[in-house]
């Protein structure tokens, strides 16, 4: 398996996590549910251990495609600089989740409001980590391109060339 194989296994994972994790995590706050939130906070930690190896991936998985036809080295570059914004944002992310499952599991005064700031937080990382999937997406994919036309087909051709 190489990088790029395993970068595109791996970096849907935590993207689809943190999403989870917001719903699980609104969902504990409005149920007054602790077991619900701490639940939450479980998921984001583990997707902040997820974020590493979808980082730590792409570069291999650039080598691979770089000097690939239609490959732009400017879209390659917004996906890493995107990337290592979601990359800092996730661990952050995973970190306030320890304090704040930490404080929930002790019953802390403070557990309410490192709740909410996880969830802050949490919106934020998902969507820098969604930002910069679609940028990857974009290397590679250029119908999701913004101001992307396709060609006209040989059956459009055919049919403009009759009328």
């Amino acid at each position: 398996m190489t990088d790029a194989h395993l970068h595109l296994l791996v970096n849907h994972l935590p993207i689809v996590g943190v999403f989870f994790g917001s719903i699980i995590l609104i969902t504990g706050m409005l149920l007054k549910q602790p077991i619900v939130r701490m639940t939450a906070y479980a998921l984001l930690i583990l997707c902040s251990i997820l974020t590493l190896p979808a980082f730590f991936t792409g570069e291999g998985a650039e080598e691979m495609i770089e000097h690939l036809p239609g490959v732009s080295e400017n879209l390659i570059h917004e996906h890493e600089e995107a990337a290592e914004i979601a990359l800092w944002l996730s661990e952050i992310l995973g970190i306030l989740a320890i304090v704040a499952l930490y404080f929930e599991q002790t019953r802390h005064k403070l557990a309410g409001i490192f709740s909410i700031l996880t969830l802050v937080l949490n919106l934020g990382t998902f969507a820098s980590m969604s930002y910069t999937g679609n940028t990857g997406g974009e290397i590679r994919h250029p119908e999701i391109r913004n101001g992307y036309t396709t060609a006209p087909s040989a059956n459009e051709t055919a049919e403009e060339e009759e009328d």
